[in-house]
């Protein structure tokens, strides 16, 4: 591989790099995306949801598009409370299923990369970025692992006036290029360990109670995560189910707890083996997800240089938005891209205006709002495993109450209200609630 220049560089082809890469490409601009897995989103283990919304930004005729690159319009989607037990579904149905999708990256990637690939984005997989070319502090391109030639083994150079770096959670470049102070803490990320179980596509549907390409998306708490700080997922695919659980690496650490034996304890349960039975693993996987909130985020640009997507922690657990947050980064990085080659100038006067841009965002704003979320989450263990026991058993009292005088099902009620957290313990954590966001 020969020494090449290019205007704008791209670090990843993630969901944040391909919108960047697709947004300067329209424009005409000389831009080179390195993914280096063997095609976009083989590397990705993504289970979850896309937002209609945030795609069409990239793909306007989206959904509209044949081969359609997710599985099933979300047409159910809601919070599951296990108790050891039973569990307590909160389901909420759509009136628009088509705004959001359940998707598997590795197939989702790959269709937006052949997108790009049409709007002239040149992409080199099976590559990886080993370094950056600095030049009196001034990021000038990237250095691969593949030689300039036969003959020359030394690592290719490829000069860039700007690199965007959509290199995922372990940021190593943003770390290099000093954007960010050394590696992550363990209570800065979420584990996620994931199986794809196959099932036949009519029992997929006959379980789940959902209609041909409609999904459902629930999000589970409580004894699925043996009651600790963490969420479960289940997501319904077209002939699979995507399942899985998160948990703080901190805590997993701190009670040395290996994720897949938790996962496999979650498995077990009574509710999920119906779900799951005669189902066939086509998948496992682990992956960390940034959850470093507004008090972590990296410094987002720099001399020649910008960070987008999970590199930057652009991660909203709460929503459960994530790939948005990816491809909207992406394209106010592309805009200030396009900002910077028209003045000539890649300095961080210019690329400032990325930050700007983002400080205007929702995107900001919500990380301001859920600037404590993770530090009372982490407080406040008995949110994950004394409130699905209360929620679980109070709602097997009152729908058991036939035949019995009802004011001693409210006073049976309160009493397991009291002995679980007591009156005034709801009352404070409605409060402490209540003040994350005011």
């Amino acid at each position: 591989m020969e020494n090449y220049s290019f205007d704008v560089v791209i670090v990843g082809g993630g969901p944040a790099g391909l919108s960047c890469g697709i947004k300067l490409a329209e424009k005409g601009v000389n831009t080179l995306l390195i993914e280096k897995g063997r095609f976009c989103g083989s590397k990705n283990l993504f289970g979850g949801v896309i937002y209609t919304s945030s795609v069409k930004e990239i793909v306007p005729e989206f959904p509209e598009v044949n081969p359609l690159p997710v599985e099933r319009a979300v047409a159910e989607e809601g919070y599951i409370f296990f108790s050891k037990r039973g569990v307590v579904k909160l389901l909420h149905t759509k009136a628009n299923p088509k705004e959001a999708f359940t998707a598997l990256r590795a197939k989702f990637d790959a269709w937006l990369s052949e997108y790009a690939l049409k709007k002239g984005l040149l992409i080199v997989p099976k590559t990886k970025v080993i370094d950056l070319k600095i030049n009196h502090s001034q990021v000038t391109g990237v250095i691969v692992d593949r030689p300039q030639s036969f003959d020359n083994p030394k690592p290719a150079e490829i000069e860039a006036k700007i690199v965007i770096l959509a290199e995922g959670v372990n940021r190593l470049l943003a770390e290099r290029a000093g954007l960010v102070q050394g590696p992550f803490k363990p209570e800065e990320v979420v584990l996620a360990v994931k199986e794809v179980i196959q099932l036949p596509k009519e029992e997929l549907e006959k379980r789940f109670g959902v209609k041909e390409n409609k999904g459902l998306a629930a999000e589970l708490i409580g004894e699925i995560t043996l009651g600790l700080p963490g969420t479960g997922f289940l997501y319904t695919n077209q002939n699979s189910l995507s399942f899985g659980i998160g948990i703080f690496l901190s805590t997993l650490v701190d009670l040395n707890l290996k994720p897949y034996e938790i996962l496999e304890r979650a498995k077990a349960h009574s509710y999920l083996q119906e779900l799951f039975k005669g189902g066939e693993i086509l998948e496992y996987g682990a992956h960390l997800i940034p959850e470093w909130g507004i008090e972590g985020l990296p410094r987002l640009y720099g001399k020649g240089i910008m960070v987008v997507g999970d590199a930057a922690g652009l991660v909203n657990p709460l929503f459960r938005e994530g790939t948005n947050l990816a491809i909207y980064s992406g394209l106010m990085a592309a805009e200030t891209a396009l900002e910077a080659l028209e003045k000539g100038d890649f300095s961080e006067k210019t690329l400032k205006g990325y930050e700007e841009r983002f400080r205007e965002s929702y995107i900001y704003k919500d990380l301001l709002l859920f600037k404590n979320l993770k530090v009372f989450l982490l407080k406040n263990k008995h949110l994950f495993d004394t409130y699905p026991e209360m929620i679980y058993e109070i709602f097997t009292l009152y729908f058991s109450a036939q035949g019995r005088y009802k004011k001693e099902i409210m006073k049976e009620i309160l009493g397991i209200i009291r002995k679980k957290r007591g009156i005034w313990g709801v009352l404070k954590d409605i409060i402490s609630w209540g003040r994350l966001f005011w």
